[in-house]
């Protein structure tokens, strides 16, 4: 097991959280199931909101997909401004956030800053949950610091557990003395 002591910095951040999450895959949430012989939807008549995403300062290389690890910094906001959550260094698998933060934290790159509005059906919906009322849109300050694939990530872990081992292995067998 890794001590917290071997975890440092974004990467590390990025590493703690593999460790406590299960590999799973979110391709499955991206397309929904449909029933053999199921009469096609009904398009509704309104078209559904969509996330906004403003650059407060511009990112750089790829982009994360849903699959990924990211670290952020972010501060979670009612349309009123009243903040209901922040944290720095946070790190999250992006396909176990709310869909609309997930349909933002995609179109970030490493290093920007950004602005998410998210509309209420795509956040907590109906329900709310915890400070957040029902029905509520949502607005976001948010910076990508870092993201990891579980590639990279698993990587990381197998070089983190041989580095534990050569440790133990180093260390001389301590006698009763």
């Amino acid at each position: 097991m890794i001590g917290p002591k071997m975890i440092h910095g974004a990467s590390g951040a990025l590493l703690a959280l593999a460790l406590v999450l299960p590999a799973t895959s979110f391709a499955a949430q991206d397309k929904p199931a449909a029933a053999a012989g199921a009469a096609p939807a009904v398009t509704p008549a309104v078209p559904a909101r969509k996330v906004t995403v403003t650059a407060l300062k511009a990112g750089e290389g790829a982009r994360p997909t849903r699959e990924d690890y990211v670290l952020v910094n972010y501060k979670g906001m009612l349309k009123d401004g009243t903040v209901f959550d922040q944290n720095e260094q946070m790190p999250m698998a992006v396909g176990s956030v709310v869909p609309g933060f997930a349909d933002g934290l995609i179109q970030m790159q490493r290093g920007g800053s950004y602005r998410l509005e998210i509309p209420s059906e795509l956040a907590y919906g109906a329900e709310g949950g915890g400070p957040i009322p029902p029905n509520s849109d949502l607005v976001f300050e948010v910076t990508l610091l870092d993201f990891k694939t579980q590639a990279e990530l698993d990587a990381m872990i197998a070089q983190q557990q041989g580095a534990q081992q050569g440790a133990e292995q180093a260390q001389p067998a301590q006698t009763g003395q």
